[in-house]
């Protein structure tokens, strides 16, 4: 998993920095915040569709050469972030990262599910590799934005992501799942999973996002906000660098619907907590449990045995990223106008809720 999890991590390193630096220097990019809303959820709405139809070509030429195409295709978004001062360009940009990004995600989970009987353990090691290079680019990135300007560092990063290409090239070569069916493109339709997926898409990677730093903006003030913000965001990662690895070596020992109830169950608590005002002990527990699910869904996904691997995944991941694509237009509107205790207590009783129906009754 070494060489799959390089690829994606140094894949990501432009989308991961540009939700630290594109709010606080969007006039820069020749922006309005309210482009850059739609700019940092387009790639997600993109991913809605691009999900089942890299699943169907990644079938057919096998992860290897969809590996190949994906890590060209980040490095020329990464680039284009920063080179040229024009929303018809970012947003052309995004959309080329939305398609690489369902290509490294469902080809880097071929290769960690080749061994099934370790699955878990492959997709946590897998995460814990991603998680480092995100945490280390994002403070990195965020130090290199205030030496040489915002723009400037998305070309640096461009070049850097040519690792991720040169190790897509050395990767062994799958065979590619055989398909007894050609149905065309579809969007999936959603199972108990997915509708988990959707929940804690629109809750966890949507409105809790993009609220935790107005939760926690009095906690940090004695640094360049642009350093804070990334730090913020690093956090996230550093901790999926060690739940990643824990939790896939429980799931493959204990199974992983069983450690899903239970992680399921601190992520609501999460939630409870900072309805209650426990803000920073909540939003702890969400991190974690988001990290932590993270690992574990790809297990899950196989266990169900729901088609081949890839289209399944590519269902989940679909009806996750329209969870996510809602929640960060949603969420400014719900923030500024709904009480953080009612707003989150919400939230919270829609995942208890989720959980039960998708994760505990059978």
């Amino acid at each position: 998993m070494a060489l799959p999890g390089l690829v994606i991590a140094f894949g990501m390193i432009g989308d991961t920095l540009l939700y630290a630096v594109l709010p606080l220097y969007h006039e820069e990019f020749g922006l309005s915040l309210v482009m850059v809303g739609v700019l940092l959820s387009l790639n997600r709405w993109i991913r809605l569709f691009a999900n089942s139809g890299v699943a169907a070509i990644g079938e057919r030429i096998g992860p290897h050469t969809l590996m190949v195409a994906a890590a060209i295709g980040a490095a020329v978004s990464t680039t284009l972030y920063g080179l040229v001062e024009s929303p018809a360009v970012q947003i052309a940009a995004r959309i080329l990262w939305g398609i690489s990004y369902a290509s490294l995600n469902l080809a880097t989970l071929a290769y960690a599910v080749s061994d099934r009987a370790n699955a878990g353990k492959r997709v946590g090691a897998s995460r814990a590799a991603i998680g480092m290079v995100q945490a280390i680019s994002l403070v990195g990135g965020a130090w290199i934005v205030l030496q040489v300007g915002p723009r400037s560092v998305f070309l640096i990063f461009g070049a850097l992501t040519l690792v991720s290409l040169g190790a897509a090239l050395l990767l062994p070569r799958l065979p590619p799942e055989p398909v007894t069916h050609k149905k065309g493109f579809r969007l999936p339709v959603p199972h108990r999973l997915e509708a988990w997926g959707f929940v804690m898409g629109f809750s966890g990677d949507g409105v809790f996002l993009l609220t935790l730093a107005f939760l926690l903006k009095d906690s940090v003030t004695s640094v360049a906000a642009v350093m804070a913000t990334a730090s913020l965001l690093a956090l996230r990662w550093l901790v999926e660098i060690t739940t990643g690895p824990l939790g896939g070596w429980i799931g493959d020992r204990f199974g992983a619907r069983r450690i899903a109830i239970a992680n399921g169950t601190l992520l609501v608590a999460g939630f409870v907590l900072i309805a209650a005002g426990r803000d920073v002990t909540g939003a702890l527990l969400v991190v974690m449990s988001r990290g932590m699910f993270n690992t574990l869904i790809p297990v899950l996904v196989i266990e169900r045995g729901h088609g081949s691997v890839l289209s399944s995944q590519a269902s989940y991941s679909t009806w996750r990223d329209f969870g996510a694509a809602v929640g960060p237009l949603t969420a400014p509107w719900l923030f500024l106008n709904v009480a953080q205790g009612p707003l989150y207590g919400a939230l919270a009783a829609a995942l208890g809720l989720a959980a039960y129906f998708c994760l505990i009754r059978r």
